[in-house]
This record gives C-alpha cells, structure tokens and sequence, in this order.
C-alpha cells in the first residue's frame, strides 16, 4: 500500500521523535494523515527537551485541533523494544479505549525512539490494530 492511498485509509500510525528539536515532521504527519488523536505510549511523558513533555504536545496537539491522550499504562518496563506493560490489565484498558478512539478516525501512537524497530510502540501497534482490524503505519 503507498502512502498516499494510506493517507486516506484509516489506520494505526506510530511516531518516534528522537532528538528533533522542533515539531515540524510531526506537523507534517498529523496533517498527511488527519490524525484526531496522538496517543504518548510512554512510561513517563518526559524527554531529554521540555518540548517533547507531554504537557507541551498537549498544548501543540490543542492548537492544531487534535486530541492528545497520555496513557502510561502501555509504557514499557522492559527498556528495550520488547513490550512489558507495567500493568497487563491496565495495558488491555488501555487498549481497547485506543480501540474505540480509533473507530472513528486516525490515531498515531506517540514515542521516543525513531527507529519503530527499536520501540516498544511497535508491538503496542500491532496489539492494536489487531484489534480494531486497521493496518499500521510507522512514520519515523
């Protein structure tokens, strides 16, 4: 599938920030792909640079008329790519609110790493999209 044929198909995106400095890719992605709701997977909505804190990206989502959701239960304890939820339970709620959330539009699961091989969000995805039946995206 092309990018631009997923551009208008609803689906699971992911996103790595890594060390931009600034919110131009992911500006460019959330309009590409009409993101409604960025979802931060992270344990802990902190970064190396206070933009990337997950105060401010609900402050930058806000003004650009998306929905920002942290949901810390499908952070990763295992610090590396594979995923092991702090709270399976709370993971599998997590989850299935995303689920609903993304029935009605695209939603971009939000992390650190940039390389999606690298990120627990890759196997977050996947869990997802399994369940909603949707393909996945990793942008970056």
């Amino acid at each position: 599938m092309k990018i631009k044929d997923i551009a208008k198909t609803r689906c699971i995106l992911t996103f790595g920030y890594g060390n931009r400095k600034d919110y131009d890719a992911f500006l460019e992605y959330l309009q590409k792909f009409d993101v409604e709701c960025v979802v931060d997977v992270r344990m802990v909505p902190r970064a190396w640079s206070r933009k990337w804190y997950g105060d401010k990206i609900k402050i930058f989502c806000e003004l650009n008329n998306i929905e920002y959701i942290s949901k810390t239960a499908l952070g990763n304890t295992s610090g590396k790519e594979n995923w092991i939820p702090i709270n399976q339970e709370e993971a599998n709620k997590a989850l299935h609110e995303i689920a609903q959330i993304a029935q009605t539009g695209n939603v971009l699961l939000l992390c650190a790493e940039i390389n999606p091989n690298r990120c627990h969000r890759k196997e977050v995805a996947d869990c997802l999209g399994n369940l909603v039946s949707m393909p996945v995206k990793h942008l970056e």
